[in-house]
């Protein structure tokens, strides 16, 4: 396992032309002023996937982020421009973009990226990934941490909950095990990484384990990459600088099982 660092530029170059199998991507973009464009207090700008197609797998992956949006223009930004407390200097601007980190016909991973600005209080950075089935029996869905890695590892079945982990042995474990089990097992060692990035300054100094895991679940800050990796990675709030170059642990689905072996031993 190695320690990476997630560029959101460079990473638009993973933009391409797809390969068969992959999911075509498109960017939704477009702009919006709060409560109106003339003395507006919240300017947002974005850009949403939205996949190419009319099949059924593209209707729910395109229904999740296009639910996600009308949430921020429709109702959080509304209410954010009416609301005293947070109108700050009255010139805020929020822009959401994304990169699509794995598209290999059998998963679609995407990250997207969320800036806003506050006033004196500096810009908020958040990052938000979600991996989908596209080819399987639950295309269209979001993937938990076990499903993403059972599935990069090359699991076959219909139903994954009902694969036989004599068939895997290299991922036998997690066939066996849950999210929550992968969770429980990933922190203390993820914990030992924030340590060392706070010796180093990468990581803000005042924060506390407890900050740590109220900021960190494994079971929320991942995607997968392109070569089959299960990637986390520590929110940027957690930075003494916050950015986008957040600290990325990619882990292999081998390497997850041995995760889990290691914390069953007494």
């Amino acid at each position: 396992m190695a320690k990476r660092f997630f560029s959101f530029l460079a990473a638009l170059l993973l933009f391409a032309a797809p390969a068969l199998g992959e999911m075509t991507v498109e960017r939704k973009t477009g702009e919006q002023f709060y409560p109106q464009e003339k003395n507006w207090v919240y300017h947002f700008t974005y850009a949403y996937p939205h996949i190419v197609g009319d099949d059924y797998t593209s209707a729910l992956i395109n229904d999740t982020y296009d639910m996600a949006l009308d949430e921020w223009a429709k109702l959080m930004l509304p209410m954010f421009a009416n609301a005293p407390d947070m109108r700050y200097d009255g010139k805020n601007e929020v822009t959401h973009d994304f990169t699509v980190v794995c598209n290999n016909g059998r998963v679609l991973s995407i990250l997207q990226t969320r800036v806003q600005t506050r006033g004196e209080e500096g810009p908020l950075y958040a990052l938000e990934p979600l991996t989908f089935d596209v080819s399987g029996m639950y295309a269209g869905e979001t993937l938990t941490l076990r499903g993403v890695t059972l599935i990069q590892a090359g699991v076959d079945g219909a139903l994954l909950e009902d694969v036989e982990p004599e068939m895997y042995p290299e991922v036998a474990r997690v066939i066996d095990g849950s999210s929550d089990e992968m969770a429980e097992a990933l922190t203390p060692l993820l914990y030992e990484r924030f340590r060392q990035l706070q010796a180093d300054g990468v990581i803000a100094p005042h924060w506390t384990r407890a900050d740590f895991e109220d900021a960190f679940s494994p079971t929320q800050e991942f995607y997968t990459d392109g070569d089959g990796s299960i990637v986390f990675f520590f929110p940027p709030a957690l930075l003494t600088e916050p950015s986008f170059q957040v600290p990325l642990f990619p882990f292999t689905p081998a390497e997850l099982n041995a995760v889990l072996i290691a914390a069953d031993e007494p």
